[in-house]
This record gives structure tokens, C-alpha cells and sequence, in this order.
């Protein structure tokens, strides 16, 4: 049971160390003008969406926080494939942090006109009000800690709102303190599979 404990405490420490180091280094070069936004056509959305789901199951499992997937999409888009998979890690990683042990997760998809919506909805902490002001805004600068004590670097939804952007999205987000909250982004799509 020790073993089991210290390994995973190792799992989470390394998940935690790469998040932070690749959060660190896509910002700086994102301050210093050499981010590129590299875009591939025909991203099978579905495709992209599961295999981040499925990295993170296993963060959340070690937690004990049941990752779920709801709806899908058969479209495709336009759109740079490491951004787009930053920022949905990066989401579901905060959704993680806030989670009580032995809750849940919703990843959902929903289509929209020429549109994929893609949202991360945890039942965790929530956000105060006086902090939700400041989440988007890097002179406001902040972090806090998970349920688990878990620490980060408050870039992490800085990243994701650039990242979108540049895909051509928005990210949204609603919370309630004490009750979680759900963060939406969106994908313009390009077309339609049959």
C-alpha cells in the first residue's frame, strides 16, 4: 500500500512538473513574439478531444475523479492541433485541481452552425467573485490551491485564452463558489463528415 502511495504521488508530481514547465515555456515565447500558430486542415475533432480525454482519466483517477465524455462530433477543422489540445488539458487539469475527491468531470461536446463547443464542467470549488474578475487579465496575476493542496502557476487559463483565440474561439466560463465551474471554448469548423 506504501509502494502503491509513493508511486502515485510520482505520477502526480511528474504530470504536474511537465504541465508547468510546457505552460512556462509556450508563454514565454508567446510574450517574446515567438509562438507560431501553426495550423493543419481536416483536425478530426472527436479524434483530438478523446485522445486528451483518455491522458487525463488517468491524472484524474489518481484522484479519484471520474472523467466523463458526452456527446461527439464527426467534424473537422482548421486549426493549430497543439494549441487546441493545450488548452482542453489545461482545463480539464484545472478541473482536476478543484474537484473533491470521489466527484466527476463532464467533458462535452455540443455543434453549433459552423461551430464545435467544447466544454469542461467540474462540481468542485468554485471560483469567488472577486477572483473570476481577474482570470484573464495577466497585470491580475494570481493562484490559488486544489482541494488536494495542489499548486500551479495561474498561467495555465492565460494560455488557454490566447491559444483559443488564435484558433478563432472564445473561451467562456461560469462558476459558482462552492458549487464548480464550467469552462466553454469553441472551434470553427470547416465541414461536415457524412
Amino acid at each position: 500500500d506504501d509502494m502503491f502511495e509513493l508511486l502515485n504521488m510520482a505520477n502526480r508530481l511528474t504530470d504536474d512538473s511537465f504541465s508547468l514547465l510546457d505552460n512556462l515555456l509556450k508563454w514565454a515565447k508567446s510574450q517574446t513574439g515567438r509562438l507560431n500558430t501553426v495550423f493543419q486542415d481536416n483536425v478530426d475533432l472527436m479524434n483530438m478531444i478523446t485522445g486528451v480525454v483518455e491522458v487525463q482519466r488517468g491524472v484524474a483517477s489518481l484522484k479519484n475523479v471520474r472523467l466523463n465524455l458526452l456527446g461527439s462530433t464527426g467534424r473537422s477543422a482548421r486549426i493549430d492541433i497543439d494549441m487546441a489540445k493545450t488548452s482542453l488539458r489545461n482545463l480539464i487539469s484545472n478541473a482536476i485541481k478543484f474537484s473533491y475527491e470521489n466527484s466527476e468531470i463532464d467533458v462535452g461536446i455540443e455543434e453549433q452552425d459552423d461551430r464545435v463547443l467544447i466544454y469542461v464542467r467540474d462540481y468542485g470549488t468554485g471560483i469567488s467573485e472577486d477572483n473570476q474578475e481577474k482570470l484573464f487579465k495577466p497585470d491580475s496575476h494570481f493562484t490559488s490551491f486544489g482541494t488536494d493542496n495542489e499548486e500551479g502557476s495561474g498561467l495555465g487559463l492565460l494560455l488557454c485564452n490566447e491559444f483559443v483565440m488564435r484558433n478563432g474561439g472564445t473561451l467562456r466560463f461560469t462558476s459558482k463558489e462552492g458549487a464548480g465551474s464550467t469552462f466553454t471554448f469553441d472551434i470553427p469548423t470547416i465541414a461536415k463528415n457524412e
